[in-house]
């Protein structure tokens, strides 16, 4: 269940969005991405945070603006998937933050330009699988009824029927705002060919007077595909100078008596789009209101493979929007498996980690890096020495094997620029499980291998550097 903390005079406000972006005290549904991580915290940046500031020092409710981050380890390609999403954000950060609690920027996801536009469905109940709260009967006064079997999606949809022959009507719920024109997208059903289909817009000014509605009509065609069968339908409908507020309806006319006409999957947006379906419980998507009675707003999706992600470790992912009215979404964490696998990461292709077998555990040291002196008349000498040692050096060679001609390849292109790369692998290895490595001179061994046999020993010095800058 999303929770909500009180918001009495604290210094933080966390809110826990949960399933397809739940908004506070919805339900949890399952998990925004197949085998990804179910929930996670928002937390406003500080500016909207004051704003919400009474005299008193009381915190007004803040409301959550869509968006998450979900997580998935696949250990299979050694990356942690993250998944995010924010409405209406052009920018956004992703931090990785380690099992002690050390935060690192997300390599080539430090500043990710999000691509896609936000979406919103206007419609207040798209699907119908709550019921057909917010419909009305139009013309014809049809019946309406909310039958669970053989839904265009989900499992159920409007079926709307006239007693007499003639024309079925139905009103949609929807609020409608001034904006941009509209495109009205549906899955139609009809019983038996309608002599014409239309979408209609009626629209009102600010003084509540009516104006002149806005009409789209389906083709024969387009007729001839929903009949019997469901068929997706999309309209574009104008909205005149000066309306403010409107209802859009539905109307099949001529059909015969008994005649009905089926609707599922309604969108009601901004602009002129394809009018794919999408609802609060998409992927990426937000209800605005109560699940699947209210209208809904759709992120785009921008999907990084973390190849620097530590193994065998809880991790977390902090997703941060620094726009005035955006703020942080931090996953539950997730632990990406090394599978005893060892994975080398160029800093330049982050997302591509290159899967290597080392021959054994590794003979190590540290330098000491000190020169020793010999005071005169003094029978100990003195030393000078940094405060530290040096990181971790091979005392022996590392052994590096590939077993086919295409991974000597991708090896030797790894190696080829001379920069660090990220070594991960388990613990029990005994190489830690992230080291960034310098590789020194590298050389090909065939081991007494026959000439047939395509594996081979790459092997070479190594010495632990401090991570490219990001």
């Amino acid at each position: 269940m999303a929770r909500v903390p009180p918001g009495w005079a604290r210094g933080a406000y966390a809110a826990r969005g949960s399933g397809a972006a739940r908004p506070p005290g919805q339900q949890t549904i399952p998990p925004p991405i197949p085998g990804g991580t179910a929930s996670w915290t928002y937390q406003p940046n500080r500016t909207l945070m004051w704003t919400v500031r009474g005299w008193a020092g009381r915190m007004s409710p803040i409301n959550y603006p869509g968006g998450g981050v979900s997580i998935r380890p696949i250990a299979e390609r050694g990356v942690m998937r993250v998944t995010a999403w924010w409405p209406d954000a052009t920018a956004l950060a992703l931090i990785r933050i380690e099992e002690d609690g050390t935060m690192y920027p997300v390599r080539g996801a430090d500043s990710v330009t999000v691509s896609g536009t936000t979406r919103r469905n206007l419609c207040q109940n798209p699907s119908f699988e709550a019921g057909i709260n917010g419909t009305v009967p139009d013309a014809g006064s049809p019946t309406l009824s909310n039958p669970t079997t053989g839904a265009a999606r989900g499992t159920a949809y409007l079926l709307a029927t006239v007693a007499a022959a003639g024309s079925c009507g139905v009103l949609v719920p929807t609020t409608l705002s001034p904006g941009s024109d509209l495109t009205v997208g549906l899955d139609l059903k009809l019983s038996a060919v309608a002599s014409s289909v239309t979408v209609v817009a009626n629209w009102s000014d600010a003084n509540g007077s009516a104006l002149v509605a806005a009409t789209a009509a389906l083709s024969a065609d387009d007729i001839n595909r929903s009949v019997a069968t469901w068929g997706r339908q999309v309209l574009h409908l104008p909205i005149p100078p000066g309306g403010a507020t409107g209802t859009v309806k539905v109307v099949a006319a001529g059909l015969p008596a008994g005649g009905s006409m089926g609707l599922d999957g309604v969108v009601i947006e901004r602009g002129y789009t394809d009018a794919s379906f999408f609802d609060g419980d998409t992927y990426g998507a937000t209800w605005l209101g109560t699940s699947a009675l209210s209208s809904s707003v759709l992120a785009p999706l921008a999907t990084i493979d973390d190849g620097e992600c530590p193994v065998d470790q809880p991790v977390r992912y902090k997703l941060v929007n620094a726009g005035r009215t955006g703020g942080s979404m931090t996953s539950d964490p997730a632990t990406l498996s090394s599978g005893g696998r060892v994975w080398l990461t160029h800093p330049s292709d982050p997302g591509n980690p290159v899967e290597i077998f080392v021959e054994a555990r590794p003979r190590r040291g540290r330098k000491a890096n000190q020169a020793v002196f010999q005071a005169i008349d003094d029978p100990l000498p003195i030393t000078v020495a940094p405060r530290r040692r040096s990181g971790w050096q091979s005392t022996d060679d590392i052994s590096l094997w590939t077993f086919d001609e295409a991974g000597t390849e991708q090896l030797w292109a790894l190696l080829d620029d001379n920069r660090p790369m990220l070594f991960r692998a388990a613990a029990d290895l005994n190489y830690g499980s992230s080291v960034w490595k310098s590789f020194g001179d590298m050389a090909e061994d065939p081991d007494g291998t026959a000439v047939w046999q395509k594996y081979l020993k790459i092997s070479g010095s190594w010495t632990e550097v401090a991570a490219p800058a990001v």
